[in-house]
């Protein structure tokens, strides 16, 4: 069980950072793209979430249809939050600023998704248990 945590953690991780040659790849082919670096990065996001939840999960579409969207909105207003909070502070405005706000993103999106995992089984057993009393 900790070597599955471990292994998603490094995975997420390393997506999260996957973000920055991506983002910055884009600026350097389209040098005078403006704000739309933005679209680039959350579609960037996007779709390194949809691999994450690719490579690490079990349940069925529906179910990883739902946490995806459970995760992608506590992450969101998780990341609204932490922004907000420690918007001048080095997290942001460090020299290596932006390698930690994409890793702490990736970790916050792992441990989200975790967490709706362990209650989702949870859910499962649960309803499992009940089947059994009520057979």
């Amino acid at each position: 069980m900790q070597e599955k945590i471990t292994i998603q953690y490094l995975i997420g991780a390393g997506l999260a950072l996957l973000i920055i040659p991506i983002v910055e790849g884009a600026l350097a082919v389209l040098p005078n793209i403006g704000w739309h670096f933005l679209t680039v990065m959350y579609i960037t996001v996007f779709t390194l979430q949809i691999t994450f939840y690719y490579l690490t999960t079990n349940f069925k579409f529906g179910w990883t249809v739902l946490s995806f969207i459970l995760n992608f909105i506590l992450w969101t207003f998780e990341q609204v939050i932490i922004e907000k909070t420690f918007h001048d502070s080095i997290i942001y405005n460090g020299e290596n600023g932006k390698l930690g706000v994409y890793i702490l993103g990736g970790l916050l999106w792992v441990t989200n998704k975790i967490l709706i995992d362990k209650l989702f089984s949870l859910n499962k057993s649960i309803h499992k248990q009940s089947s059994k009393i009520n057979a």
